[in-house]
């Protein structure tokens, strides 16, 4: 009797394992399951550039961008020079997505941007932060609710959050004891940091200044110009600086770009800035004028 159940045991394993081997050969291996490679869904890969011009062409009556490219990595500032209808605010506008380029294309994060529709753009010019010329405050708000006015637009933070972000920033641009002057009472170089606190209130990713030290004397140009430097990288920010001041980007900027008639005649770093034999940047270096006829720089 016991022989008997254990042979049918033995016959019901052996039935199985043949079932088993037939259904292998029907059905497919799905192989081992992987995890996403990191940096492919939410975060962007390391090398991906989180500004980037391809090929960029931007008319209005006449061509103002001619077929720019260049990239700006995470975490460092670009410096934009050339003399004015150069299309370095053009360019500014461009990568925040308030213009679109006729060709080519404005990238951030790999992202067109003119592919974008107005909540996507909406929601990119969140994380992008832009410093006008002339600082933008209103007149109409003191210092302290001047930064806390982009704060408060977004809905995101309660009162106690916004009053503690704005305290960290007076203290980082040096204006704790004017929170509470009016723009009136502010000199322009008070004015230009708190446009620059204002456009870091909302934590951004970007940020883009625009004749940031325009207005302003010698030495409080300067002090802005070391204020956006260290502030960048507390921050880790990455930023594009348009401006004529070359004393502005030797302090800030990681690299340079300079634009003659939309097209970029030099890029790199400051010391090939400076040591380049292109006539026309030593012109520029020297503040002459350049004549591209005859090669030769002229006195202004």
């Amino acid at each position: 009797m016991l022989f008997q159940v254990f042979l049918g045991v033995l016959l019901v394993g052996y039935l199985a394992l043949v079932i088993f081997i037939v259904a292998r050969q029907f059905i497919p291996s799905r192989g081992p399951q992987q995890l996403p490679a990191k940096g492919t869904e939410s975060e962007p890969p390391q090398d991906q550039p989180m500004v980037e011009l391809l090929y960029v062409h931007k008319s209005f009556d006449h061509p103002v961008i001619r077929g720019i490219s260049f990239k700006v990595q995470r975490g460092k500032t670009l410096g934009i020079l050339g003399k004015s209808g150069s299309g370095k605010s053009v360019t500014l506008q461009l990568i925040v997505g308030l213009l679109k380029p006729d060709r080519g294309y404005a990238l951030l994060e790999g992202k067109d941007l003119a592919r974008m529709n107005e909540r996507e753009l909406l929601e990119l010019r969140k994380r992008v932060s832009y410093v006008f010329q002339g600082g933008a405050v209103f007149d109409f708000l003191n210092v302290r609710e001047n930064i806390a006015y982009p704060l408060r637009e977004m809905g995101t933070m309660d009162e106690p959050m916004i009053q503690n972000r704005v305290n960290y920033l007076l203290q980082a641009v040096g204006l704790e004891d004017q929170g509470d002057l009016q723009s009136s009472e502010l000199s322009i170089g008070a004015k230009k940091l708190v446009a620059v606190a204002r456009a870091l209130a909302n934590d951004p990713e970007v940020i883009l200044y625009d004749e940031p030290t325009t207005g302003l004397d010698p030495l409080a140009r300067k002090s802005l110009s070391h204020h956006i430097r260290r502030l960048n990288q507390q921050e880790h920010l990455t930023s594009i600086v348009v401006t004529h001041d070359l004393k502005c980007l030797e302090i800030v900027a990681d690299r340079i770009i300079l634009l003659k008639d939309g097209v970029i005649r030099f890029e790199g770093n400051q010391e090939e800035f400076q040591a380049s034999s292109d006539l026309f940047v030593q012109a520029f270096i020297a503040g002459k004028r350049f004549e591209e006829d005859g090669e030769e720089p002229l006195s202004a």
